[in-house]
C-alpha cells in the first residue's frame, strides 16, 4: 500500500500523467470514415467481416461519436447508407458523408459493389442528415478534406458492379458549401489512384500513397496549391512499400502521416522530406487518423495477422 501511494505521489509531483485511454470502438472495423470535430472523434460505416470479403451484412452504415477528452462510451446518431471506403470531413461544426463502397449483394452470394453517389451533411445538435449535390459519378476508396468553405474529393474509382471494369477517376472535385447554389466541380489531377489518403496545410491539399490503375502501390505524394489551382510533387513517402492505405491528418499546422510500417511521420518545415515523430505499437493500413492534445489517435483499420482493430491507439508525436 505505501510502495503504491509513493508511485502516484511521486507521479503527480514529478508531472507525469498516464496515457488516456479510450473505448473500444463500437465495432473493430477498417475502411471505416473517422475525423475529429468540436472535442468528438466521428465514425461512420466500414467493414467488419473478413478481409476481402464483402456483403450488405458485414458493411456497415452506422454512426458513432465519442468525447476525446473524458469520454467513457460511443453514443450513437443517426446513420445511413451502408459504406466501406466512405470519408468524413468536418465544416463548421458540422459532419460531411461523401461517396463510399456499398455492396448489394447478401453473405455469400457473389460480390456485387456499388461506389456511392451520395454526399450529405449532418449537424450533430440537430443530429440529422441533410443532402448535399450529388457527385457527378460514384466514387468509393477516395478522401475528402475541407480547406476553407470548399471541400475536396481526390482519388479513388468506380465501381459498378461485377459485369464492368471499374472507372478510375482522372479528376478531383470540389464544392463551395458557401455558395447560394453549391455545384461540384472537376479539377484535372495529374494521377489515377485509390486506396490513397490526403489532408491539408493551409491552402494547400496533400494526396499521399494509394495504388495506381495498375493495382502497384506508390508511395509519390501530390500537392493542390487550392489557390492557384496547381499541381506539384511533394516528397516520396517514407520506408518500404507503404503506400497502400496510409493515413493523415494535421495536427498543430503539420501534416502527419501514419503507415503499415508503423511509422508516425510529420513533413518538415521545408516540405521536402520527412521527420520520423513516433510508432504505433500495431501496424495498420485503411484506418484513420485524428488528432487530439499532442497525440494523433490511430483508429480502426486492418492489423495484419490480427483481423480488424477496436482498439484506439494514441502516439504521442515528438517536438
Amino acid at each position: 500500500m505505501r510502495n503504491a501511494f509513493f508511485v502516484l505521489m511521486m507521479t503527480c509531483c514529478l508531472g507525469f500523467a498516464a496515457e488516456p485511454t479510450y473505448p473500444k470502438l463500437p465495432a473493430a472495423v477498417s475502411s471505416a470514415g473517422a475525423i475529429a470535430s468540436d472535442g468528438y472523434v466521428y465514425l461512420y460505416g466500414g467493414h467488419a467481416g473478413k478481409v476481402h470479403s464483402y456483403d450488405n451484412k458485414t458493411t456497415l452504415g452506422t454512426f458513432h461519436r465519442l468525447k476525446l477528452d473524458g469520454g467513457t462510451a460511443w453514443e450513437e446518431l443517426k446513420g445511413g447508407p451502408i459504406a466501406q471506403g466512405v470519408n468524413l470531413a468536418a465544416h463548421g461544426g458540422k459532419i460531411l458523408r461523401i461517396g463510399g463502397m456499398q455492396p448489394q449483394n447478401a453473405p455469400g452470394e457473389p460480390a456485387n459493389s456499388l461506389s456511392l453517389d451520395s454526399a450529405a451533411i449532418c449537424d450533430p445538435k440537430e443530429k440529422s442528415w441533410s443532402d448535399l449535390p450529388k457527385l457527378p459519378k460514384g466514387r468509393s476508396s477516395h478522401d475528402v478534406v475541407v480547406v476553407g468553405d470548399v471541400v475536396y474529393v481526390v482519388g479513388g474509382w468506380c465501381m459498378n458492379g461485377p459485369k464492368d471494369e471499374p472507372i478510375w477517376h482522372d479528376t478531383a472535385l470540389s464544392l463551395d458549401l458557401a455558395a447560394k447554389k453549391p455545384e461540384w466541380k472537376a479539377i484535372a489531377q495529374p494521377f489515377q489512384r485509390r486506396a490513397l489518403t490526403a489532408s491539408a496545410v493551409g491552402t494547400k491539399l496533400y494526396v499521399l500513397g494509394g495504388l495506381n490503375d495498375e493495382a502497384k502501390a506508390t508511395n509519390r505524394v501530390d500537392v493542390l496549391d487550392t489557390v492557384t489551382g496547381q499541381w506539384n510533387q511533394g516528397p516520396d513517402l517514407p520506408g518500404g512499400k507503404v503506400g497502400f492505405s496510409p493515413a493523415a491528418t494535421t495536427l498543430d499546422g503539420k501534416l502527419i502521416v501514419s503507415t503499415v510500417e508503423a511509422g508516425v511521420y510529420r513533413l518538415n518545415e521545408k516540405g521536402d522530406g520527412w521527420d520520423k515523430v513516433g510508432e504505433s505499437k500495431t501496424k495498420r493500413l485503411v484506418h484513420r487518423l485524428v488528432p487530439h492534445g499532442k497525440s494523433v489517435l490511430l483508429i480502426g483499420g486492418a492489423i495484419r495477422g490480427d483481423g480488424d482493430a477496436a482498439v484506439i491507439e494514441a502516439v504521442e508525436v515528438s517536438k
